[in-house]
C-alpha cells in the first residue's frame, strides 16, 4: 500500500462492516437448543454438526420467493433480514409451538470468485460472515506478477442488480471502503496491466523478425525465378 496525498500520514482508519441480507438461494444453516428434554431430543441431530459438512446437510435453502420451509412451522420469511433478525424471528414463530427454545442461525457455502491474474483463480469457501479483500486474494495465491493493483473490479449483486466497482488496492484509504469487506457471492477479477502485453510483444519479437525474414526471401526467390523464365 501507498500514502495518498494529504492522508500520507494517517495510520488509523473506521470502517463499518457492512452486514450481508438473507437472498433467495442462500443456504442458512439454524440449530435450535433447549433445557427441555422432548424439545432437544426432536431437534438433537442439529444440535450435534459441527464440521463443515454437517453445516451443509443440515442447511436450508431460501427459496426464490425468500422462505425458508421449517420442522412443525412451514414457511418462514427471511428474505431481506440480517442474521441476527432472522433469528428472532425464527424463535417467535417456532416458539410458538416448542417453548423454551434458542435459535442459533449462520450462513453456509459462503464463496468468493477470485479470477484473472492471480496465482490460482477460483472460487473459494469460506466460513465467516465476511472476510477483506486482502484475504480473499490470499485465497488465490495472491496477484501475479503482471497482475494490475491499481484497477481491480470488484462485482457484487445487490438487490437482483449487477455492480461494478473498480478499486485501487496501492491506496491506503482501501481499509475504510465499502468494498474492503466481501459479503459472499462476490467477484474479484485482477487485470492485466499493460506491461505484459509490452512484454509479451518483445518476447515474440523475434520469431516476428525471423517469420518476415523469410517471407521477404521467399518473396525475392520467387521475383528472381520470374525474371530468369
Amino acid at each position: 500500500m501507498q500514502d495518498q496525498h494529504e492522508d500520507k500520514n494517517k495510520d488509523e482508519y473506521v470502517n463499518i462492516r457492512p452486514e450481508k441480507t438473507i437472498q433467495p438461494f442462500d443456504n442458512l444453516y439454524i440449530q435450535i437448543s433447549s433445557i427441555d428434554e422432548k424439545t432437544a431430543n426432536i431437534f438433537g441431530a442439529q444440535g450435534r454438526g459441527s464440521s463443515a459438512t454437517d453445516l451443509n446437510l443440515l442447511s436450508y435453502t431460501v427459496n426464490q420467493n425468500g422462505y425458508i420451509t421449517f420442522p412443525f412451522v412451514g414457511e418462514i420469511f427471511v428474505e431481506g433480514l440480517k442474521l441476527q433478525e432472522a433469528r428472532q424471528k425464527i424463535e417467535s414463530e417456532v416458539g410458538v409451538y416448542l417453548p423454551n427454545i434458542t435459535v442459533t442461525v449462520k450462513f453456509v457455502n459462503n464463496t468468493v470468485a477470485v479470477l484473472g491474474e492471480v496465482s490460482r483463480p477460483g472460487e473459494y469457501v469460506f466460513y465467516r460472515d465476511q472476510i477483506t479483500i486482502f484475504q480473499a486474494l490470499s485465497l488465490a495465491g495472491d496477484f501475479r506478477d503482471y497482475g494490475d493493483k491499481e484497477n481491480v473490479i470488484l462485482i457484487r449483486e445487490i438487490k437482483n442488480k449487477i455492480n461494478y466497482y473498480y478499486i485501487n488496492l496501492t491506496d491506503k484509504n482501501i481499509v475504510s471502503s465499502p468494498y474492503y469487506y466481501i459479503i459472499p457471492n462476490d467477484v474479484i477479477v485482477v487485470k492485466p496491466i499493460n506491461a505484459k502485453f509490452r512484454n509479451l510483444s518483445l518476447a515474440n519479437m523475434p520469431l516476428i523478425l525471423s517469420t518476415l525474414s523469410t517471407l521477404a526471401t521467399l518473396i525475392l526467390m520467387v521475383y528472381t525465378l520470374g525474371l530468369l523464365d
